[in-house]
């Protein structure tokens, strides 16, 4: 059972180079004299608690990198992949992952996608996909992928202290950038799986 004074946050402090004091606000009152704001505050506080047990954002190895990679890839049987069931996902609604410098790719059955237009990254192998152009709002949902400049192979080092990722067309480099965070939780879908969620930054090639 919370007490009361659990939440008293008043106390005084003096502002640098100025004799008066300040007192901060008791925020008690306002959630022991209404049952329901303290129902609400201990959802609130459960449901934060739950999230972050279940989903955990690290500095990513490239080992770690590669393998979450290939753990996406989804085969029926040997040699036949499904390139267009299980991808890494990006919003291109008005050209956002061409025309923008920071790209979230998401790997997660469980995401309410709100966008139509995306850009998948369709792993067959785990330095290897190809770029498909899809619209899931169309009827049917379609995806494109050109022959030649959408097939990608993929390497990923450190340097200096920053993971780094380039994509190659053709022995081409096309693309560059840095990875700013990689995130990943349980499936909700399957226990022993993970989804992900990978945010990198362009950079120049």
């Amino acid at each position: 059972m919370f007490h009361e004074e659990s939440f008293i946050l008043a106390e005084n402090i003096q502002l640098a180079g100025i004799g008066n004091f300040v007192k901060r606000p008791n925020v008690s009152g306002k959630l022991t004299e209404n049952p329901e704001n303290m129902k609400t505050f201990l959802i609130f506080l459960l449901a934060s608690i739950v999230q972050f047990s279940y989903s955990q954002e690290t500095k990513v190895s490239r080992n770690e990198l590669i393998n979450s990679f290939k753990k996406t890839i989804i085969q029926i049987k040997k040699g036949i992949i499904q390139t267009d069931s299980n991808p890494w996902f990006a919003d291109n609604t008005n050209d956002n992952y061409f025309k923008k410098d920071t790209i979230v790719l998401i790997n997660a059955r469980s995401f309410k996608r709100e966008f139509c237009k995306v850009i998948n990254w369709n792993f067959y192998k785990e330095t290897a996909f190809t770029i498909g152009y899809a619209d899931y709002c169309s009827e049917p949902p379609t995806q494109k992928v050109n022959m030649l400049k959408d097939w990608i192979e993929l390497k990923v080092y450190d340097f200096k202290g920053n993971l780094l990722i380039e994509l190659f067309n053709q022995d081409k480099l096309v693309e560059k950038f840095k990875i700013i965070s990689f995130e990943k939780k349980q499936s909700l879908y399957d226990k022993a799986e993970f989804e992900y969620i990978l945010r990198i930054v362009r950079m120049a090639n």
